[in-house]
Parts: C-alpha cells; structure tokens; sequence
C-alpha cells in the first residue's frame, strides 16, 4: 500500500512538473537565452492629443498626402486620441479576413497569429521546398531564414547584431544592426520562435511595430538604437496619431522602407520621387543609421529605374497575400524565408504569354522566346553602378562621411556578362544561393556549380562526379528558363574547423568595432565574445540546428569544440565563397532599352553559349543574327 501511495505521489509530481512546463513553456525557453536576448517590456513614446489637434493632424496629412485614410473616421467613432501599439490595431481588427491564395476562399484568422507566424516577423519559415543542401536533400521541414542563416552581404548574424550604438571619435554616434528592417522592437531577435511549441509572449507583441508598413507618414527619422531602462539596445518606433491616422494598404513605399536596402542600396536617390526612398532620405535625427554603400542586388524598385514603379504599382500587386503571410514565388535562391512557397510570383499574372506586339515583322520571333527565356532576362538590361559585385571585408576603407571603415566592394559590376550572369534555372537553388536548372537540350553539357575559388583543403576534390551524382538530377527534376542573375561574392573569415568543399561557417564581426576600428580581425574576436555566440557553439545549438545545417553544406556535423579556437581567431583565415552566389533579379525592369536579338545572337554577344551547355555547331548558328 506504501509503495502504491509512493507510486502515486510520484506521479502527481511528475504531471504537476509536466502542466508547469506545459503553460510555462515559452519562459523556460527563453530563461536559457542569455540575458540580453530575452524578451522585455519596452517603452514606446507615445502621445495623446486633443480633439482639436486630431481635426488639424487629419487636414494636414490630407494636404500633404492626398489619399483615402478611413482610420481618421474610425479614430473619430472609437475616440482614440492615442495610439499604444497593437492594443490600438486590436480595437477593431482582432480578427481578419483573408482571401486563400491558392483556393479564392475567404476565411477569417486571428490578426495576431497571422502576423506572428509570418517571415516579416519571425525571419524565419520551415518551409524550403524549393532549396536543397550540397548533400542532395531538401532543406524543408526545417527553421531558417535571416535570422538563422550567416550572410557574407552584412558580415553578420541577426541574433547578434540586432541592434548597437556605434560611437564615433569625432563625437558622433551611429545606429546599426539588422533590426533595423523587422517589426519586432525587441532588444533582440524574436529567438523563441525558433523552438517548437512556443507562443509570442505579450511584451513581444506590445513591442511589433504596426505602422511602418501600414502608415503611409511613418517618420523614418525616429527609427534609431534606443537603449531601454535595463540598459539594453532596441530600434525605437514612431508611434505618433499622424502617421496612425495615416494607416493603409501598404505601399511599395512603405515596403522599400526596408527592401529598397537590397534594389537599389542605401546611397542612391532617385531624383524623380524620393518617397521610394524614405530611409534613405530620414536616417535618424540624433543617433542615425549607417547608410551601407554597395546593394544586394543593384535593381531599385523606382520611376527612373522600374516601369512598375513609374505606373503605381504597389509590391503586394504582385506579391500575393494572406494576411501578413506575402508570396515571394516559387524561384528564388537567397529567400529562404518564404511565407506561400506554393505560390507563383510571375510576369504571366498580369501579362500574356505572347506580350510583343507592336513590331509585328519580328512579334512572333520574339513570343517564340517565352517558352525558354524568362522575361527578366532582356528586360532588365543593366544593374545600378553601386552594387555589390565582389565584396571583401578583410580590407576595410576609410570613408571621410560620416567618418566609418566600411567593406571594400572591390568590383561593382553592372553590364551583362559581368555584374548580371546567364544562367538555366528551374526555380530551385542551392544552400548558398546557386539557381539549379539544366539546359533542356537534355544534352548534359551544362553545369550550374562550377567552383572559381576552391579551397586548398578540397584540391583534389571531385566537384565534376559530385554534380553528376547528385545536382544533375535535381536539376532535370523541372523545366528551367534562361534567367538573368545578379552575380555576388565575400570574403569574411570562416572557421576552418567547419568548413567542407562548398564553403564554411562565417565568423561574424562585432560591426561597430568593425565600422569604428576597421580592424576586422579585433571586430570578429569581440563577435566571438557575444553569449549567442557561445551558445550557436553550444550543445543545444548543435543537436536542434547546427548539425543539420551543416549537413546542407555536406558536412558530417557541426564542430562545437571548435569555439576557443575561432574566438582567439585560430584556424580561422578570410576567405572568398567556392562559388559565386547568383541572386534573383526582378525589379528594375524596363522596356526602352531591354535586349536586342544582337545583344545575345552575334560573337560578342552577351550569352556563352558553350557554358549554357550547347555543342560547338549549335554555338555557330546561335552566334548569328537569326534576322
């Protein structure tokens, strides 16, 4: 009878332990974070006016930005007089309805799931069915996304260079870190939502920044590093009754707040409507953001660059939504975030599959193309001059304003055949960016991976029996097009005691050591120091996630033990990726000065035909003008 009621006991503790770790377990998660990457209770500025200003601010935003704002009424019917965050958005809107992107069906979803569950606020999706590892599997089923995922474009790790102050010797202080672009106001990365189970805390959402997507008079001057009363760093907010009283469908300004960082980079203005660069343009007041030379892509989204911005149209146009769930289609190579991966994203949506028409001497010719060449290809000619090409951070440059080391973008390419590469792609990509496809001659002459910067560890590595055992395959699993890509490369620091023949894990920089020193090798140590860090080098880190992104880099697992080393910067060396990335392009898209048939079918054309996997005599008839 003892032993019964010693048996039972037991059990009552268990299950009381397991109901507490049940209901508590997304602060069990993040008491493992470090300190400063917990969730915390912000403070926001916020005001409250009278209904005599609320009537000035409504004639005053209808001056300056013509335009329907039907929250100025609702504002009115509710009596808000404030606006505090998610609480306000929550007075009418706790639930939406959605139209189902592949159904048409509407359906109704609560705003916050939606939006908590979506890649603007996790960074993150699970879903990749269109990403594969160096070892031949899928990446799906699988959390990764900016957050997780090192980038040799910003040198850094989202879930250590979120947000920081960067003190300059002239006195004067920078804002920096890749919070800058999330609507989460955290002190850090939403962490927690990498583990399975675990529910958005509220200080989490109290702390989502609503407006800089939906209001059309967000203040991008307000957007800087504030440190919070626990002495921690976050991206403060506007949330002023403007531009609340502003909210709308969001624009493609409003969008390029944040991804006009990657078109067109954050130097260039266009002269024709500065609204398409809003952050460009308001940096911060006091504490400013560094604005980074170099763009990802070199294809801004704006009237002198893009026929679609010059006619209004807005991203979500194109971009299907449900909710804050946004399609980015079906063929990317670096989004592995992607919130509808079922969904297309495509030219054909708003034009036919036979658009020439004015020319009909040549109209026909030119449809005949559609089958194999992707739109984007002839129609986006030329990329912008300050683009990243080849960008090395082992070799920072001082730049006189505002007085920073920045990287050495030592090639911005922006021609066809330099800057902008040829490639077949199916829609597929690789883990580190390469678009897999094969030409559809079935010929076999083509390869998409072909290794210029081999690593003196995998000299004798066999790349050519590789791809054919495992890439060519994939490659042939669909039909691919030709598509023009945004050729980029970087040289960071790897850790070589976790590399393979397809590149290594990055050695991130501390950037405002980085940007304050330009000591690169001083910038990546005191990286290595940050308790994130630690833990990516952790047991944890290497069971849930490390071990399996390594196997994508076809890696047997992930060298914990390796972290004193790499943090006292042993076996750790600056290195160029074995192959260059080549990046979707979609933007900047013009119709007068597009290709020509004598751009690519002439001896000095734009296209290497024999790299496009064609046989000799097929090269000789494709270098001739077919008219």
């Amino acid at each position: 009878m003892k032993a019964l009621k010693f048996l039972f006991g037991i059990i009552i503790i268990f299950g009381a332990i397991a109901i507490y770790g049940y209901s508590n377990w997304s602060s069990i998660i993040n008491w493992m974070m470090p300190a400063n990457s917990r969730p915390a209770k912000i403070q926001f500025a916020s005001e409250t006016i009278t209904p005599k200003q609320f009537e000035k601010l409504s004639e005053q935003l209808k001056a300056n930005r013509p335009g329907e704002y039907k929250h100025i009424e609702n504002f009115k019917k509710e009596n808000i007089l404030s606006y505090e965050g998610h609480k306000t958005c929550l007075t009418c809107h706790k639930e939406i309805t959605i139209k189902d992107a592949i159904t048409g069906q509407d359906r109704q979803v609560d705003l916050l799931h939606n939006l908590t569950t979506s890649a603007h606020y996790r960074f993150f999706t699970n879903r990749h069915p269109n990403v594969y590892g160096f070892n031949g599997e899928l990446a799906d089923n699988f959390p990764m996304g900016k957050i997780d995922r090192p980038c040799p474009k910003p040198g850094s790790f989202a879930f250590t260079a979120w947000a920081s102050l960067v003190p300059l010797k002239n006195g004067d202080t920078l804002s920096e870190g890749c919070g800058q672009c999330h609507i989460g106001g955290q002190n850090q990365a939403p962490l927690g939502e990498l583990m399975p189970g675990y529910v958005t805390k509220d200080e989490e959402k109290e702390a989502i920044d609503c407006l800089i997507c939906h209001a059309t008079a967000y203040d991008m001057n307000k957007k800087q590093v504030a440190i919070n009363e626990d002495g921690y760093a976050h991206w403060d907010q506007d949330r002023s009754m403007l531009a609340a009283m502003s909210v709308t469908r969001p624009t493609a300004q409003n969008c390029l707040r944040c991804h006009q960082h990657n078109f067109g980079g954050d130097i260039y203005v266009d002269s024709a409507n500065a609204g398409f660069m809003q952050s460009l343009v308001n940096h911060g007041t006091n504490r400013p953001r560094v604005l980074h030379p170099g763009s990802k892509r070199g294809t801004p989204y704006s009237p002198s660059w893009d026929v679609h911005a010059a006619a209004g149209v807005a991203c979500i146009d194109c971009h299907t939504t449900e909710g804050h769930y946004i399609a980015k289609g079906t063929h990317t190579t670096t989004m592995m975030a992607n919130d509808l991966p079922d969904v297309e994203v495509s030219c054909e949506k708003c034009h036919s599959n036979k658009p020439h028409s004015e020319n009909k001497e040549i109209a026909d010719y030119l449809n005949n193309h559609i089958e194999r060449v992707a739109c984007q290809t002839c129609h986006i000619p030329s990329l912008h001059p300050d683009n990243a090409t080849l960008r090395d951070f082992a070799n920072p440059v001082f730049e006189e304003h505002p007085g920073i080391y920045v990287y050495d973008d030592i090639l911005k390419a922006t021609e066809p055949g330099s800057g902008i590469i040829y490639a077949w792609w199916n829609g597929d990509a690789t883990f580190l960016g390469n678009p897999i496809g094969d030409n559809p001659n079935g010929k076999d002459l083509y390869r998409f991976y072909n290794p210029t910067n081999i690593w003196p560890e995998y000299k004798d590595y066999d790349y050519a029996g590789w791809y054919e055992k495992v890439m060519r395959p994939i490659a042939q699993k669909r039909p691919s097009k030709l598509y023009a890509m945004k050729r980029f490369n970087g040289r960071q620091h790897i850790d070589l005691q976790n590399i393979g023949p397809f590149g290594g894990m990055y050695v991130p920089y501390n950037l405002p050591t980085y940007f304050a020193s330009g000591n690169p090798d001083q910038a990546a140590s005191k990286e290595m120091e940050h308790d994130m860090m630690k833990m990516m080098y952790g047991f944890m880190f290497k069971y849930y996630l490390m071990d399996k992104f390594m196997s994508f880099m076809d890696v047997d697992e992930w060298n914990s033990g390796a972290y004193k080393d790499a943090q006292a910067l042993k076996k750790v060396e600056p290195r160029w990726i074995p192959n260059d990335a080549l990046l979707e392009i979609s933007h900047s898209v013009r119709r007068q000065g597009a290709l020509t048939c004598n751009n690519c079918h002439n001896p000095n054309g734009v296209l290497d035909w024999k790299a496009l996997g064609y046989p000799d005599d097929e090269v000789e008839a494709l270098t001739q003008s077919p008219l």
